[in-house]
């Protein structure tokens, strides 16, 4: 009898781990076994409405490019979440876009077969969640599936796959935390790169309240952007938050944002109205592309920014002169002990972003990195993507470091490099 009460005394640590591992239809039923068990059920289904969430979907390239999403696999999956979702980050994994042989009596390519997204359709299938922001690959994403595994998916690997991977952000975030989500068009990003270096400007540019530390910047840009684009903008960054901040990203093909997307439609129907005046000099950049389906609205760069009192992060790049899985070791257990440092968290999460172009040995040690770091930080989450070029530096600097072993990444715009980004809500 003393054990019986004992386990009711404690019964908080031992329910409680059991119901957060049942979806929310499992909870429903076992809330009717009686009145501690329905406390305790209504207690672990707030607490899931504020926890981010994970997805991740493989399917054949048979099917239609929605079918990734609408399947009822990924529908029960949402419905199990039970989560009113604020936010969408996805990762997109397509074929490449280039001509391939049609053979007579074969059905006609959808334009979801030429690297044409309907993103509209996407998020109705995804989840019922406000917003959506995102990058499309053609080279591969890295993610972490709904059982936790550690999933890759490379092009030179498994060409004929779609995959998608995301993140599920809760509108109502645990207190002290904050995150906001960012689309920069191309003359947006290039007047801020251009523009006085200050915290106001970026403040303004990543819609993130003046009152509020950022803690960590995810920043990723579209193939669109040139090169110097990218390094100027990188700088900007360093040079205002440099030290201060966790920061991370990459290169893809393209990155997407359903807000922008509905305001640049509603732009280009106040377009249609106006008349065209053959003396009006127009400016042909070359960076726009005007023949651009509008189901795929081609921005320049789309981002996060998480802060807060109760939100820490980190940040890390290996680079090309880490090739071997002890070197690889040592550096993630760096980021192991910056993370370890924070104590205990409501919730930890990651992205990735690792270079696609890396030679034989580096694919090697890509993989050995990312199975290092399942390995090492089972409990982390992790989303990113295989990219043509990656942001990040470290963060934090280490207090003490030998001269000959550390190397500070001056590069504003990093290549061959795997860059990570922890965040953890303490």
């Amino acid at each position: 009898m003393e054990e019986i009460g004992t386990l009711l005394l404690n019964g908080s640590h031992i329910i409680k781990p059991i119901l957060r591992a049942l979806s929310a239809r499992e909870l429903h039923c076992v809330s009717r076994v009686c009145q501690t068990w329905q406390k305790y059920v209504t207690v672990v289904l707030k607490e899931r409405r504020r926890v981010l969430t994970m997805t991740a979907t493989q399917l054949n390239q048979e099917n239609a490019l929605e079918a990734v999403v609408d399947n009822p696999e990924t529908k029960r999956f949402l419905q199990d979440v039970d989560m009113d979702c604020g936010l969408t980050i996805m990762f997109l994994k397509i074929p490449r876009p280039w001509p391939r042989p049609h053979k007579a009596g074969d059905p006609p390519l959808s334009p979801q077969k030429d690297g044409i997204m309907d993103i509209e359709s996407m998020r109705s299938c995804l989840t019922p969640s406000s917003a959506l922001i995102g990058a499309v690959c053609t080279s591969g994403i890295i993610g972490t599936s709904v059982d936790g595994s550690c999933h890759e998916q490379k092009e030179h690997q498994e060409p004929d796959v779609d995959c998608l991977s995301a993140f599920l952000i809760p509108k109502s975030l645990p207190e002290g935390t904050q995150m906001s989500h960012f689309s920069l068009s191309l003359t947006q990003a290039k007047k801020l790169a251009k523009s006085e270096p200050n915290k106001a400007t970026f403040v303004q540019a990543f819609q993130w309240p003046e009152d509020q530390a950022i803690k960590c910047i995810i920043l990723m840009a579209g193939e669109c952007v040139s090169t110097t684009v990218n390094r100027e903008l990188a700088s900007a960054i360093r040079t205002v938050y440099g030290g201060e901040v966790a920061f991370a990203g990459g290169i893809t093909d393209q990155v997407l944002s359903y807000d922008c997307l509905i305001a640049e439609k509603d732009r280009r129907s106040d377009d249609e109205n106006d008349e065209y005046d053959e003396n009006e000099e127009y400016d042909d950049d070359d960076d726009v592309d005007y023949d651009i389906d509008l189901s795929l609205m081609e921005l320049a760069f789309v981002g996060l920014v998480f802060g807060g009192e109760n939100v820490r992060a980190a940040s890390l790049v290996i680079g090309k002169d880490d090739r071997t899985k002890e070197s690889i070791g040592e550096r993630l257990m760096e980021l192991k002990a910056k993370v370890e440092a924070w104590g205990e968290c409501r919730q930890k999460f990651g992205f990735a972003f690792a270079h696609c172009l890396r030679d034989r040995a580096l694919y090697d040690a890509d993989e050995i990195t990312l199975e290092l770091f399942k390995e090492l930080m089972p409990d982390i989450p992790l989303n990113g993507m295989f990219s043509f070029g990656e942001f990040g530096w470290d963060f934090p600097l280490p207090l003490a470091q030998p001269a000959k072993k550390y190397k500070p990444w001056i590069d504003d715009a990093l290549s061959y490099t795997i860059t990570f980004a922890i965040v953890g809500f303490v």
